[in-house]
């Protein structure tokens, strides 16, 4: 880890890896000492009213976990009954006809289902948002359809019964506080599950909760750690499952009706993103059915309102109103003066940022003609029905080469660049990296070959620091620069004095920065910029000189998407011009920018007489996108 991501310049590292090993190890070590406590303390749950309430809320609420887990890498699923099935119906399966131990049966309703859920996501997560919500929700019934099928083994409509309870030596879980202490067993379980696979990849399910594009763009493969996520939720769920079928003594498929993942979604919601949310959420939803026991309706309607409110008012649920209420005190009482009345996050760059203005000393590199070609395009298409909006481009770039890439708004660009980068799969044509054929690959592929890209909007981790940023990049990516050139890049950007701000909570201009140095710092093979200086003040765009020399001075080819035509002509020694999708013109700046063809196509200056005119008039800079607020006209007349 760079020196200056971290307090400490000596072994960062391993300091680091001994803080992780304690996190992972924590929450297993109170497991057991809360389990060592249920066994010695059984006065605490010898309560009526706890031996029917508690596995009540343990239930809902490792359910609830089920989708707590998914959500935290954006998946909505509704499978937290098909998996409670699973391990309902193998508790009753083992117990009956194998064995009783309680060890077995919980091993065994945490693997059984999360080995089933590793081909069902194969085929789920490759969906997204309503489709795998929907499609999750039709798991639940189609798994209450093979139930009452499969009349043989699993009883059919008619279900299990006579199921032996868990046992443990002479210990029975069947009924009063020795049901009570297994089902918190069990609960506890399943949360150091939970907590273990949260924390250990903590920073990997955060970066595709907040900005899953970013995220492979730098290297990160979401695939992977949703299926991660989805298994272990998989295994949660069953734990639920084990602790109902314990409790009822038979296994039903009615139990496990698909209307009842409702409840979890919306305990899990109202609970929210912190770890205890589902416990919060499960608490509330067990206590409201409690109350309304004879009145079933009024503990939704409840809970349906109390849905609402926090969608609207609340999106971090419970859990995060009480922190966000005790930070605003902390800083309410740690505050000497008036809260800080700055700009934050404006279109342009806040009065009093440290952004400063970077003279620009840098000469135009000359045009790289030898050497080996890094990224060959070659016909590259993109059809969306009968509209082309890449038709048939072509370009190659060698190590330390920079390309330009200009043209009207519509004409193609970033969609160029969504190909080469992954982030769109091409219709036609071939992307080719070092002699590798890449077309079609995913964009953490590309990444991991060696093309990074920035984005024309903010892109960042905006819930996170700088240096927080810094590190999921580091982490994600193969390739990484050196703790001098990060310090180098963090000068050149301005950043290096932000490093605790939050990403979000940053000018503009900052914010587009280290956007763009996020993908620099991976030491890229090809660069795609997406118009890095848009929005930029005059004052900063100066940075994007230096960062752009700085990338090919060590060997990054630029291929650059810009409307900031003094930037372009300053820093590109070759300019491509796209104009409906298709190469217009393609040389040196000087011959391109007053070529004729791409003055009309920007101008649309029709009359012969005209374009002569204007083409010894004006300046090659009024082909840039006029700054709102501005008119094409006005520049021409200026000229």
């Amino acid at each position: 880890m760079p020196k200056n991501l971290a307090p400490s310049t000596t072994s960062t590292t391993s300091s680091a890896v001994r803080r992780r090993s304690r996190h992972v190890l924590l929450l297993p070590g109170i497991t057991l000492l809360l389990v060592a406590l249920g066994f010695f303390v059984p006065k605490l749950t010898a309560d009526p009213f706890l031996i029917s309430f508690v596995p009540t809320v343990l239930i809902t609420m490792l359910a609830s976990m089920h989708v707590w887990l998914l959500l935290r890498v954006n998946l909505l699923s509704f499978a937290s009954p098909p998996f409670m099935a699973v391990g309902g119906y193998v508790l009753a399966l083992v117990a009956t006809n194998v064995t009783s131990n309680a060890i077995v049966l919980i091993v065994a309703c945490v693997v059984v289902p999360a080995m089933l859920a590793i081909p069902l996501g194969l085929v789920l997560l490759r969906l997204r948002g309503t489709y795998f919500a929907l499609v999750t929700f039709v798991l639940a019934q189609v798994v209450v359809l093979i139930v009452v099928i499969a009349e043989g083994p699993l009883g059919g409509s008619s279900g299990l019964s006579g199921i032996p309870p868990a046992t443990l030596g002479a210990t029975q879980f069947a009924a009063g506080g020795d049901l009570v202490r297994f089902s918190v067993i069990v609960a506890l379980v399943g949360m150091a599950l939970a907590a273990t696979v949260s924390i250990v990849w903590r920073r990997h399910f955060a970066a595709i909760e907040e900005n899953e594009p970013l995220a492979a763009s730098l290297g990160l493969q979401p695939w992977r750690y949703k299926t991660y996520a989805f298994v272990s939720a998989a295994g949660v769920a069953g734990l639920a499952g084990l602790i109902l079928i314990n409790q009822l003594g038979n296994a039903h498929p009615d139990s496990f009706g698909p209307l009842s993942a409702v409840n979890h979604v919306a305990a899990s919601v109202i609970g929210g993103p912190s770890f205890l949310g589902p416990a919060v959420g499960a608490l509330i939803l067990a206590w409201l059915v409690h109350v309304f026991a004879s009145q079933a309706q009024y503990s939704q309607l409840l809970l349906g309102a109390a849905l609402i409110l926090v969608t609207l008012f609340a999106k971090r649920g419970l859990t995060g109103l009480v922190v966000d209420a005790a930070k605003f005190l902390a800083r309410a009482v740690s505050r000497p003066g008036p809260p800080d009345t700055g700009a934050r996050a404006e279109p342009r760059s806040a009065e009093g940022d440290t952004t400063t203005q970077v003279p620009n000393t840098l000469t135009r590199r000359e045009s790289v003609t030898t050497g080996e070609v890094v990224l060959s395009v070659d016909a590259l298409a993109k059809r969306f029905g009968g509209v082309a909006a890449v038709d048939g481009v072509s370009l190659e770039l060698r190590k330390g080469d920079i390309l330009g890439v200009i043209g009207p708004n519509g004409a193609g660009k970033t969609t160029l660049i969504n190909m080469i980068s992954g982030a769109m799969v091409p219709s036609g044509g071939r992307v080719t990296l070092s002699g590798k054929a890449l077309t079609g690959s995913s964009p953490q592929t590309m990444s991991r070959h060696g093309i990074a890209r920035s984005y024309q909007q903010t892109s960042v981790f905006s819930g996170a620091t700088v240096r927080e940023n810094l590190r999921r990049a580091e982490a994600f990516s193969k390739r990484w620069v050196s703790d001098e050139e990060l310090d180098e890049l963090l000068r050149e950007t301005g950043l290096d004095a932000r490093l605790d701000d939050i990403a979000g909570d940053l000018p503009y201009g900052l914010q587009k920065l280290l956007g763009l140095l996020l993908p620099l710092a991976t030491r890229p093979a090809v660069l795609l910029l997406d118009e890095p200086a848009a929005g930029l003040e005059v004052s900063e765009r100066g940075r994007i000189d230096q960062l752009v020399e700085w990338a090919a001075e060590r060997g990054s080819a630029v291929l650059l998407v810009e409307h900031d035509m003094d930037l372009v002509r300053r820093i590109c020694p070759r300019l491509l011009v796209m104009d409906t999708g298709k190469e217009l013109a393609h040389g040196t700046p000087e011959v391109v920018l007053t070529n004729p063809d791409v003055i009309t196509a920007y101008l649309g200056v029709a009359d012969d007489e005209e374009l002569a005119d204007i083409a010894d008039l004006v300046e090659p800079s009024v082909l840039a996108e006029p700054e709102a607020g501005t008119h094409r006209e006005e520049e021409i007349h200026r000229g």
